[in-house]
């Protein structure tokens, strides 16, 4: 394949990786417990549509949770404490500080491109 048409399936590949929707329900670390360090994921029910990370005076909980819940007035009913913060957020394991994860997207786009980078120097 010549470099013309390397560069239009590079571009293919981006714009469909753009696109791409894998259908899944949303992953969220789950950790519901009080822990330190979480590690445990979860795929959410379709009524939990958004990933919470709540903090409440030094006990970190992570979970899926629903939005329209995701306020200081429900979430201070639920989680009792006199220092409240939370985080609620809609991307998949985007509910613990500190790590990265790599979504489908996001591999389907870096994979073209290093393989487009890698022919350029050879």
């Amino acid at each position: 394949m010549g470099s013309k048409g390397g560069f239009t399936l590079l571009g293919l590949l981006i714009i469909l990786s753009v696109l791409y929707d894998s259908g899944h329900s949303l992953r969220c670390y789950n950790c519901p417990n009080w822990v330190g360090a979480c590690t445990v994921t979860t795929n959410c029910t379709a009524n939990d549509d958004t990933c919470l990370w709540v903090k409440v005076d030094t006990r970190t909980s992570y979970q899926c949770w629903k939005f329209e819940n995701c306020n200081y007035k429900d979430l201070a009913k639920q989680f009792v404490g006199s220092n409240l913060k939370y985080n609620c957020c809609q991307k998949d394991l985007c509910n613990r500080s500190g790590g990265t994860s790599i979504t489908g997207t996001m591999a389907l786009l870096v994979a073209p491109l290093l393989t487009a980078f890698w022919k350029l120097l050879i």
